[in-house]
C-alpha cells in the first residue's frame, strides 16, 4: 500500500501515476525531492524518455536537475520570473565564462602563476584560493587564448608548483548565483 512506501518511493509513485495517465502536459514540483543520487539519476532518465511526446513543467531547487532536463529554464526570485531560455543560452547570457582550477603542491601559489595567466587573459580574476586549489575566472570572449596558454603551461607546470589543473564552462547554478 501507498501509505506504508517510504519517501521516496511515495515520491517515485506520484511521478509515474502523473505519467502514466495519457496527458499531454504534466506538472511536477520538486519530483526528486528526497530522492537519493542513484535514484534521481534513474528518475532523469525516465523523465527524458518520456518528454519526446509530452509536455513536462517542472519545478526545482537543483540547477543540476534542470540543465538535464530542462528544454526552457526560468529562474524565479521573491515570486518572479528573472528571465526564461535554453540552459546554453542562460549560460551564455549571464554566465561568468569558464573557471580554471589548480591543483598546488604547496599551499601557498607561486606568484609567476598569476603573472602567466595575465599574459593570456587580461580579465582574469581569483575566486577562490584553498589550502590545496586555486581557481580563477576567465571570460568567454577571452577563450581563443586557451590553446597557446595551455600549451605553454604543460611545460612549466613543476615551475608553478602545479599538480594538475582543469576548466569547466559556468553552469546554471553560476547563473542562478548571479541573477539572484
Amino acid at each position: 500500500m501507498a501509505k506504508n512506501l517510504s519517501g521516496g518511493n511515495k515520491r517515485k509513485l506520484s511521478v509515474s501515476i502523473a505519467l502514466c495517465g495519457g496527458s499531454k502536459l504534466v506538472l511536477l514540483d520538486e519530483p526528486t525531492s528526497g530522492l537519493d543520487l542513484c535514484a534521481r539519476r534513474n528518475l532523469w532518465d525516465m523523465l527524458k524518455s518520456y518528454k519526446k511526446d509530452k509536455i513536462i513543467i517542472l519545478t526545482t531547487h537543483y540547477m543540476d536537475e534542470a540543465d538535464v532536463l530542462g528544454d526552457r529554464i526560468g529562474i524565479m526570485c521573491k515570486g518572479k520570473l528573472q528571465c526564461i531560455g535554453s540552459p546554453l543560452f542562460l549560460k551564455n547570457r549571464f554566465g561568468v565564462g569558464y573557471k580554471l582550477t589548480f591543483v598546488k603542491k604547496q599551499a601557498k601559489v607561486h606568484p609567476g602563476l598569476v603573472k602567466h595567466l595575465q599574459i593570456y587573459f587580461k580579465g582574469v580574476q581569483m575566486i577562490g584560493d584553498m589550502h590545496e586549489e586555486i581557481s580563477f575566472v576567465i571570460h568567454k570572449t577571452e577563450a581563443e587564448s586557451f590553446a597557446g596558454f595551455f600549451e605553454n603551461l604543460d611545460s612549466r607546470l613543476d615551475e608553478f608548483d602545479i599538480r594538475s589543473y582543469g576548466v569547466s564552462m559556468s553552469n546554471l547554478e553560476d547563473v542562478f548565483l548571479k541573477i539572484n
